[in-house]
């Protein structure tokens, strides 16, 4: 039996309406840094009590933007998203009523692109919708033990149950998230495994402390394998901040270490995009050197950094050099149509455990 009486509580930077949370992800992997990236000064996001109707489902998204030297958020993209009614809109529209301070380089006010995680949180007449129900939990162990047993055709046609009746606030979708892509990893189908483990991490602060540790853990293991290191130094960063749970200080830098030297052995990075059609695909970059490949039909190809954004001409094959002194950067890829695009990073490292392990 998985227990719930210990949630690691969910930090935010501003409130939302109907209780929702909104954070800078600074723990998801964009530097804030006075000096070079943008901060909001002005939230003009009205804040309402309780909840807008009696429904227990709550919704999420991670969005990818830009601020502008004028300090508003602009090119607003979705990244991933609950299947949550309105939860792009209402993310969208919360990140349009910001106000920034604008990235600075060399003494100039420049354009910049981050990540913002949003989540919609309800409250009944001061009850908190933050517990798994009872119907979740005997669900979840019941598949937990298919799993164990490999018994993946019932696994699945459970999993397809449960997220039906009984997913709906953010603790169950977290839990499911990482329920199934632990039926994803027992068969190997890797993407999936990437795919629900990523929803699992964006929302590990809704888990229970234990379950949260193993998919921190999971995160640092599977981004190191990509060569997503700027994720990877990010894990190290969530597994010293979950509440209830020890990570020492001599266990936390011999961790670093480990990921600066495998960053030191991995010259070269080579990662697929599968881009469906009409759909975002977002990829960390962890060196400066970019070269893509495949990327003739896409309607939109850009950089985003802290502290600068470059649309790049879709090409058949398409090179790059990134600032050196840039951080925090990723590769948006937009396509009409389904594309495969090939990415090879060379060059010096963008990430480090300076900027991402703290």
């Amino acid at each position: 039996m998985i227990k719930f009486t210990k949630l690691a509580a969910l930090c935010s930077l501003i409130a939302l309406p109907t209780q929702a949370l909104a954070r800078d992800v600074n723990d998801l992997g964009v530097d804030v840094q006075a000096a070079t990236s943008a901060y909001i000064v002005k939230n003009s996001n009205k804040r309402y009590p309780g909840s807008y109707n009696g429904s227990r489902l709550e919704g999420w998204a991670l969005m990818s933007y830009v601020v502008d030297t004028q300090g508003k958020a602009k090119d607003i993209e979705v990244i991933m998203a609950s299947d949550t009614r309105g939860s792009e809109e209402n993310a969208e529209k919360y990140l349009t009523n910001l106000e920034f301070a604008p990235a600075t380089k060399e003494g100039k006010t420049v354009e910049g692109g981050y990540l913002f995680s949003f989540e919609v949180g309800k409250y009944f007449n001061g009850y908190s919708n933050d517990k798994a129900s009872r119907g979740f939990i005997n669900e979840y162990d019941e598949i937990n033990k298919m799993l164990q047993a490999k018994e993946f055709n019932k696994a699945e046609q459970a999993l397809a149950e449960l997220y039906k009746d009984h997913t709906k606030n953010t603790s169950e979708q977290a839990l499911f998230a990482w329920l199934k892509s632990q039926y994803y990893y027992h068969q190997q189908q890797w993407f999936g495994f990437d795919e629900q483990l990523s929803v699992a991490y964006l929302l590990r602060a809704k888990l229970p402390t234990d379950i949260q540790y193993l998919v921190a853990k999971s995160a640092l293991q599977w981004y190191s394998f990509k060569g997503d290191f700027n994720l990877a130094y990010n894990a190290i960063y969530a597994l010293d901040n979950i509440e209830g749970k020890q990570f020492s200080e001599e266990n936390k830098l011999a961790t670093i270490k480990q990921i600066d030297d495998l960053l030191a052995r991995t010259p070269q990075i080579i990662s697929q995009i599968n881009v469906s059609k009409d759909k975002l695909s977002y990829l960390s970059l962890s060196r400066g050197s970019i070269k893509i490949e495949g990327a003739s039909d896409v309607t939109k190809l850009q950089i985003r950094c802290a502290d600068q954004v470059i649309d790049l001409e879709a090409s058949e094959s398409v090179n790059y050099v990134i600032d050196e002194q840039s951080r925090r950067c990723g590769l948006l890829v937009k396509s009409a149509n389904p594309a495969e695009i090939k990415v090879k990073q060379t060059g010096y490292a963008i990430v480090n455990s300076k900027y991402d392990a703290s």
